[in-house]
């Protein structure tokens, strides 16, 4: 007899909301995880000292909440387990600038685009046209997000049959880039537009990535954003309470070191201190390909085809470099909407952002980066001792650095020349004198408190178009089936790929179907 039904190897948010949706139905289910803490890539700690507490990779709640499975898990979580989401009700992000009062991006709309038409009327007109055109797009867009996908001719198919379909196809196909010229005309909103578009590791010039822009606008309107109080962990705490109260268990510090097959199926794991599980209907690998396979499996056990496929998968293209700084007050920017934003993105120019990615191409430390900045006890005071602040600032670098230089040795630096000089032309005290402590994180530092982010890469894996949608993470594996009897797939690496989303939702749909436990609703 097998100890559970449902075995989940990895304890990331994915993991965990695959757990929960499965316990709720009846199976028991056991999650195994590496680390002390839960979460994967939504964790939090006091890296620093006692009472500050740090998001140490996803930080900010966006897309979960598009997610139309998570939606009865929040409500369940809220009232039972712990969960209490900070939601913003006005500012979300702020976009700092040398040229005037920057833009905000409020939950309003209006607001948002009042901000954008101090520059150009023009362009405000034209972000509304994106914000309005959503209605069109809404439910083909939340059904692909949170559905195994389909092959990649199944949305052209459909589009090609009108002119007003052929005009997204073309706008779908072109690169943030040159979405954002033809687009908008003023030099600042073209720097709001293409770092936005570029945020989540996409490539200025990357084709085929345009629709992003018709999602992002008017997501972060229609769907808002938030924070869990006392930091992005909580997601995963909760989740892990409500498997336990569904007569799951979730274990900590317990590594898997293998996936144990029978017959070219998986029916459990040893750890690495040698206990065994077994499970009678599925094993979930919620952690990274290059982690999990061929080294977790027997000899044979999988076939060349794809190994290969695994040895092919690009775990990302660059890493970061990040700072979590302990505050004696929060950022002061010039405009005071923008101190009122806990979260900015500071971008020079479009031609800053060209050069950061040329920059990362040829192994070079950028000199002029952008910035991702949060300070999150504006909004959740709960992180920090009375009257002090935190915050997380970061940036896109190269994995390898062309001099040889490892980013153990050259990390502090960039933070301390690089870095927080470009923070404080924005938001002049933030200098040394502002700063009560520090941790500082690199792409070696995080891949040895994480080995699945695998170089620091904390998106699950390049999000290139032959990565992404019906070919992620490998050909004739998007549907979340491994390729072994009973053995899922769950996790960044997975469609719809590194956000925090809570689309372990799919893989748990998918197995109870297949578990004749859900009618299917996609196909």
């Amino acid at each position: 007899m097998s100890d559970y039904d449902v075995i989940v190897v990895g304890g990331g948010h994915n993991g965990l909301t695959c757990a929960a949706s499965l316990a709720k139905q009846g199976l028991r289910t056991l999650v195994l995880e590496r680390n002390r803490r839960l979460g994967g890539g939504c964790t939090t700690d006091d890296t620093i000292m006692p009472g500050y507490k740090h998001d140490l990779y996803g930080s900010s709640h966006v897309w979960i909440h598009v997610n139309p499975d998570f939606t009865p898990l929040e409500a369940e979580l809220s009232e039972r387990f712990g969960l209490r989401y900070v939601w913003a009700d006005d500012h979300i992000t702020g976009h700092p600038s040398h040229d005037g009062p920057g833009i905000v991006v409020y939950r309003d709309i209006d607001k948002t685009c009042a901000s954008i038409a101090h520059y150009s009327e023009r362009d405000a007109r034209r972000y509304r046209e994106i914000y309005d055109n959503f209605v069109d797009i809404r439910d083909g867009f939340v059904t692909s997000m949170f559905s195994p996908p389909s092959p990649p001719g199944a949305m052209a198919s459909v589009l090609e049959t009108t002119d007003e379909g052929l005009e997204l196809l073309r706008d779908f196909s072109m690169s943030p880039h040159d979405f954002t010229m033809e687009n908008f005309e003023h030099p600042v909103v073209q720097t709001f537009i293409l770092g936005w578009a570029t945020a989540p590791g996409i490539r200025p010039d990357q084709e085929g990535r345009g629709e992003l822009i018709y999602i992002m606008i008017p997501a972060i309107h229609v769907f808002g954003e938030s924070i869990p109080e006392g930091g992005s962990v909580e997601l995963p705490n909760a989740l892990a309470r409500m498997v336990k109260a569904y007569g799951g268990e979730v274990l900590t510090e317990a590594p898997v070191a293998q996936f144990l097959t029978t017959n070219g199926s998986v029916d459990g794991v040893r750890l690495a201190d040698g206990r065994e599980f077994t499970a009678s209907k599925a094993v979930v690998n919620g952690l990274n390909p290059k982690l999990a396979f061929p080294h977790m499996f027997d000899d044979g056990a999988l076939d060349r085809q794809f190994l290969r496929r695994v040895e092919n998968y690009n775990v990302g293209e660059f890493t970061i470099v990040r700072a979590h700084f302990a505050l004696h007050e929060p950022p002061r920017y010039a405009n005071d909407e923008l101190s009122q934003t806990p979260f900015q993105r500071i971008y020079g120019s479009v031609d800053s952002i060209e050069r950061q990615w040329v920059d990362i191409q040829t192994g070079v430390a950028p000199q002029d980066p952008f910035l991702w900045v949060a300070c999150w006890t504006l909004k959740d005071p709960t992180r920090a001792p009375e009257g002090k602040h935190t915050l997380i600032m970061d940036t896109f670098v190269p994995v390898e650095l062309a001099s040889g230089e490892s980013w153990d040795d050259a990390g502090e630096a960039y933070i301390w020349d690089v870095q927080l000089p470009k923070l404080a032309e924005y938001a002049p005290n933030m200098t040394e004198a502002n700063i009560v402590a520090s941790h500082i994180t690199t792409g070696p530092s995080i891949e040895r408190d994480n080995p699945c982010l695998v170089n620091g890469s904390t998106t699950g894996g390049a999000m290139k178009l032959y990565q992404s949608g019906y070919f992620r993470p490998f050909p004739g594996y998007s549907q979340y089936r491994g390729p072994l009897g009973k053995l899922y797939l769950t996790g960044p690496y997975c469609h719809p790929g590194g956000a925090i989303s809570g689309a372990g939702t799919i893989t748990a749909n998918v197995i109870l179907e297949d578990l004749g436990l859900r009618e299917p609703d996609f196909f």
